[in-house]
């Protein structure tokens, strides 16, 4: 049996428990949260403005990442996951309990959002990139079909019960969800593997000593940045912005499920092409789509058939990149550091993207149309491609697979 065919006999579990943790945790409300929105303006009169302005959350969560990534690298993943999980199902009840009040609502929803970090792919990438060596591109993509196949079925569910039963009762149920699955699934499948030991003349190199010493982790972060953020842009106003372009109403909101579910297939894909292919020439291939999709987009006006082409184009990049991320920085830099160098490329993808969908809204405002923002979205894409090929060969793994570990994991396990 090859060593791809073992890591997968030997570590399905795991992979099993951390595609289900992933679309269990925080990540639920992240892709349903636009279901409340309604319901709170009717039961509390907030503006849409107000309500949004609880995202700005996510720049402080942006922040916070590099640092719990590193407590992760430190302590393991199973230990503080399995406490977030709880807090995270505490914290979805808690928002079952708003009175009306801004502040309590801001409170709790930032709570959510701090808690929640320790319950997304910055954990669960670590389980899984540990455990996978030669099929670790395929292994991570697959980390996020739970939350796809979650996200196809959870918005109607959620919809419904909120519209019988109350917005509470969707919160109950993302809690119960948590709580009755994600919590017991992660206490069964999330073990963590024994350290490597320390190697005679190895030096224990902080990460921050290490940021400054190997410039491609600023250059990783800054691909992800400009490879994802156009992405997220675009995303926030594709609807509006298919129909300005004679796409009718009811097909631009089909094609922004289209988009979605190419998400999926541009995981999938791009999981297999980089356990074979150089991964940044995958990330510079995925990314010539969205730019070809947004070079359609500036004709003026689309066909039905050019609009399907671009949501495509765009979804499948989508899938890919954050994959190819968490690929290239277990590829580049091993798993002693792995965590905080991936929490440090979510800081720059969140905070270049939170830039982008206010920027791209205040270009529409000022020009009435979205060529000048759809330029910028192909420079930034164009930007990433260069960057990508500076990264340079992988280095030479000196760190031992752990697929020879199994026996002390077990071991642990059953402690």
């Amino acid at each position: 049996m090859n060593g791809s065919a073992q890591e997968w006999r030997r570590h399905w579990p795991a992979l099993a428990a951390s595609s289900i943790g992933v679309a269990t945790g925080f990540s639920m409300l992240q892709f349903n949260a636009s279901i409340f929105i309604q319901p709170w303006q009717a039961s509390f009169g907030w503006s849409r403005g107000e309500i949004a302005a609880a995202h700005n959350g996510m720049i402080l969560t942006a922040l916070l990442s590099p640092f719990a990534g590193a407590l992760l690298d430190r302590f393991g993943v199973r230990r503080p996951l399995l406490i977030a999980m709880v807090l995270t199902g505490l914290a979805y009840m808690a928002m079952a309990q708003l009175t009306g009040s801004l502040v309590q609502f801001y409170v709790t929803f930032l709570f959510l959002q701090v808690i929640g970090i320790f319950t997304t792919g910055l954990a669960f990438t670590r389980v899984v990139a540990a455990r996978f060596v030669q099929s670790r591109g395929l292994a991570l993509a697959c980390t996020r079909i739970g939350i796809s196949l979650l996200g196809i079925v959870l918005p109607s569910i959620l919809h419904g019960l909120v519209a019988r039963e109350g917005w509470q009762a969707g919160f109950y149920l993302l809690a119960g969800i948590v709580l009755l699955v994600g919590l017991p699934v992660c206490w069964i499948g999330i073990r963590d593997l024994p350290r490597a030991p320390h190697r005679s003349g190895e030096t224990k190199e902080s990460y921050w000593s290490l940021l400054r010493r190997d410039r491609r982790i600023i250059l990783l972060c800054l691909c992800a940045g400009l490879g994802y953020a156009p992405l997220s842009t675009l995303l926030s106003q594709f609807q509006p912005l298919l129909t300005e372009l004679d796409i009718a109403p009811a097909d631009a909101a089909m094609l922004t499920g289209v988009l979605a579910g190419s998400v999926l297939i541009g995981t999938l894909v791009s999981g297999t092409l980089i356990d074979r292919v150089w991964a940044p020439a995958i990330a510079c291939l995925f990314s010539l789509g969205p730019i070809i999709g947004c070079l359609l987009m500036l004709q003026g006006s689309l066909t039905f058939p050019a609009a399907l082409t671009a949501a495509v184009l765009i979804g499948v990049a989508q899938g890919a990149e954050i994959d190819i991320v968490a690929y290239m920085t277990a590829r580049y830099f091993g798993m002693k550091h792995y965590s905080a160098i991936y929490g440090s490329t979510i800081t720059v993808m969140t905070l270049m993207s939170v830039a982008g969908q206010v920027g791209i809204g205040f270009l529409h405002d000022r020009h009435g149309n979205y060529d000048l923002a759809l330029l910028c979205i192909v420079g930034g894409l164009a930007a990433s491609i260069l960057l990508y090929l500076l990264m340079g060969p992988y280095p030479e793994e000196d760190e031992p697979a752990h697929g020879h570990m199994l026996g002390s994991e077990l071991s642990e396990a059953r402690a």
